[in-house]
């Protein structure tokens, strides 16, 4: 029976959906800083394409909040703050771990197609950019 863990009301997932636009921004904007001290190829090529996608979902959640609302969103990120590089990276892995966990939640909290195809495709990425960040970690 769907949804799994429950059915939000619109009002809740909008708010879900202005949550996640707000953390694919911010996730952007940090992953940016990162790439400029990546300490080599395969550093940079990992944290580019994290950062890519998080505008990739930064642009489809911004417009399953317009298909919503009728608006397109208005926010401010407040930029991630860490000590040195190594610990930058492992604030990356928590928090994709955290997004992919809080999409999978999302998803399964709906019946409607579109939500659940927008956090289904975010979740996926956030696992891929956690096992990539993990890497990149362990290489530290």
């Amino acid at each position: 029976m769907l949804p799994l863990l429950g059915c939000h009301k619109i009002p809740q997932i909008v708010e879900f959906v202005y949550d996640s636009i707000v953390d694919e921004a911010t996730a952007a904007e940090f992953y940016g800083r990162l790439l400029r001290e990546a300490p080599n190829d395969l550093h940079r090529e990992f944290i580019r394409h994290a950062m890519e996608d998080e505008l990739d979902h930064l642009e489809k959640f911004s417009r399953l909040y317009c298909y919503l609302t009728g608006y397109m969103p208005q926010y401010v990120i407040t930029p991630t703050i860490y000590p040195n590089y190594k610990e930058g990276i492992l604030i990356a892995l928590k928090g994709e771990l955290e997004a992919g966990e809080f999409y999978r939640d999302v998803q399964l909290s709906t019946s409607d197609q579109f939500v659940r195809d927008t956090f289904y495709y975010a979740m996926v990425d956030e696992l891929e950019h956690a096992t990539q960040f993990n890497t990149l970690y362990n290489s530290l």
